[in-house]
């Protein structure tokens, strides 16, 4: 168990709502006062709104109809039309995480059913690397491509596919994130966040843009939608915690739907692995228990068996490739914990690292394939961004994560440091770099000197803002019923944090897992299982008291035993 010091937390109490509108709303929705305050909050204030937002139907999200196209379609169109009548080979090209590993199965089996002569490629971390590269251009050379179809990668890959283009491989790149300058020189590209783009959504994830690109196709040859392949979206929009507004909530949410009667027989072995009830969906279950599964090949060196995994022709085919998921997901688990410790020790041990706004680890005995976990944690436990880098000590390369929190853009920070850098790319949330060893230091002075200048001294205190207010003995299956109805959750549709005050202690708080807390509140009407993960360092703050003041969490339901109740997912307690 990590020694942990307790970390103040500040839990800000929601401000009582006086929206003029909170009442009349309530009334024409017919349902309690906080589900007003949420739909308020989210700038919803008439009732065919909160209608249209509940629905998420998918209307425009299937055609490019209504709105502007994306840049780069029309072309793309064209250049597969023509492979599709001549039989060219086609090869998808994806990444190595969730969001491209899902991309490349989506694309590869749509573009199979519309009679493509088509095939697939995901490369191995340690052997091609992130994205398209020297060596995955010439693999699919030697297999015969006569087009590359990038997938969740590509817009930085200006050498990479000038060499497919000197081999007579023609490049289609559909990716979503940010470019940092140049294009690269291909035949068509398709990124709503190119410059030019006039798509109103850049917030979709790369199976997003894949999907935008296949429906399109299945559109223009056989007059249908790509409809059938979005719980493979679901799948990589919600582990790419990309906005669930507008198109991609509309999106994700059919895709859940459509999850629970999938007919993708190895997503229906998956749920029944991680014990996910596919008639009782969350984005939460997915996060937690599902994506980390197809995740983990990916951390561990290739991801082709989470893509041969969503491929599988029988239960028994899935089961096999399952297993060896498993396998794997557990080693995943040793190492990012060991690196975590190690992490930690590291920077406790050194006044410099704990006193700097930016945390810059890193080791020559660490494995690249977790450091993005690690990262994230470092982030939750020090309250700042962090880097951790797993050095390569014969190369004298190292390759890093960064995760941040509010205040500090990840993307515009790797920006002021490029010079620095051999390769980085991702976005405001999360980013991946490779740098020389011996730039690390002056990497760090760049990070430190960028926190200073964008976070102030209260930005490193943790401070915990429920969204709603609501006396314990309120929370019950018609409010739970109501919440559901906020699904999919994620950035820009946030999972509700409740917050109740003065509520009783009604056991002997207990760590359980070697690190997480596990109590019992309640009112004399109420009473409540509560969990908090990774807070088991609390216990005795906990035990000292008979009651809590005040306490942040999420209601969710907890099945044990074929009984179905509501537990309190708790973040923060005073």
């Amino acid at each position: 168990m990590l020694k942990r010091p307790v970390v103040p937390a500040i839990i800000v109490k929601p401000e009582a709502s006086t929206h003029p509108l909170r009442e009349r709303l309530s009334k024409d929705i017919n349902g309690p006062a906080f589900v007003a305050d949420l739909l308020l909050q989210r700038g919803i204030e008439e009732k065919e709104q909160a209608r249209d937002f509940f629905l998420a139907a998918l209307g425009k999200s299937q055609s490019e109809t209504g709105g502007p196209g994306m840049l780069g379609m029309d072309k793309a169109l064209e250049i597969l039309r023509a492979a599709h009548a001549s039989g060219e080979k086609v090869i998808v090209h994806g990444d190595y995480d969730v969001d491209g590993v899902t991309a490349t199965a989506l694309l590869y089996q749509g573009l199979k059913q519309c009679g493509l002569n088509v095939g697939w490629f995901l490369p191995n971390r340690f052997q091609e690397g992130y994205g398209i590269s020297y060596a995955s251009v010439a693999k699919l050379n030697e297999q015969g491509a006569k087009w590359l179809i990038s997938v969740d990668t590509g817009i930085s890959a200006v050498a990479e596919v000038a060499k497919a283009k000197e081999l007579g491989i023609g490049v289609i790149i559909t990716d979503h994130h940010q470019s940092s300058g140049e294009l690269p020189p291909a035949d068509a590209i398709i990124n709503p966040n190119q410059p030019g783009c006039p798509y109103p959504n850049k917030g979709l994830s790369g199976v997003g843009v894949a999907y935008k690109l296949l429906n399109a196709l299945m559109l223009s040859l056989k007059g249908e939608t790509a409809e059938r392949f979005l719980d493979l979206l679901a799948l990589g929009s919600l582990a790419d915690n990309v906005p669930l507004v507008g198109e991609n909530r509309r999106l994700v949410k059919a895709g859940l739907k459509a999850m629970s009667t999938s007919p993708n027989i190895g997503v229906r072995a998956l749920m029944e692995r991680v014990g996910v009830d596919p008639n009782r969906l969350s984005s939460g279950e997915i996060l937690f228990k599902v994506t980390p599964m197809l995740n983990a090949m990916g951390r561990m060196g290739s991801p082709e068996i989470s893509a041969r995994l969503l491929l599988s022709e029988t239960p028994e085919e899935a089961a096999s490739y399952l297993d060896q998921m498993v396998n794997e997901n557990n080693k995943r688990r040793k190492l990012d914990q060991g690196i975590t410790e190690h992490a930690v020790r590291m920077v406790d041990a050194d006044p410099s690292l704990s006193s700097s706004g930016c945390l810059v680890v890193a080791s020559t005995e660490w494995h690249e394939g977790v450091i993005g976990i690690v990262a994230a944690r470092m982030v939750e436990r020090y309250r700042r961004p962090a880097f951790v880098l797993a050095i390569d000590a014969e190369k004298g390369l190292a390759k890093g994560s960064g995760r941040t929190l509010t205040g500090f853009n990840l993307h515009k920070a790797l920006g002021g440091a490029a010079g620095l850098l051999e390769k980085w790319g991702g976005h405001y949330h999360a980013c991946g770099l490779t740098i020389k060893a011996e730039n690390i230091d002056a990497f760090r002075d760049i990070m430190n000197a960028a926190a200073a200048e964008h976070l102030a001294e209260n930005d490193f205190v943790p401070r915990i803002a429920p969204t709603v207010e609501i006396p314990l003995d309120r929370l019950n299956e018609e409010n739970m019923l109501w919440l559901q109805r906020f699904e999919p959750f994620g950035p820009l549709n946030e999972s509700p944090l409740f917050y109740s005050e003065e509520v009783e202690l009604l056991s002997q708080p207990k760590v359980v897992g070697d690190k997480h807390l596990k109590f019992m509140v309640g009112t004399p009407t109420a009473r409540f299982d509560a969990i908090g993960f990774n807070l088991g360092y609390l216990r005795e703050y906990v035990m000292e008291r008979t009651r809590i003041g005040k306490i942040a969490y999420y209601p969710e339901w907890n099945t044990f035993r074929g009984e179905r109740k509501i537990q309190l997912r708790v973040v923060a307690l005073e």
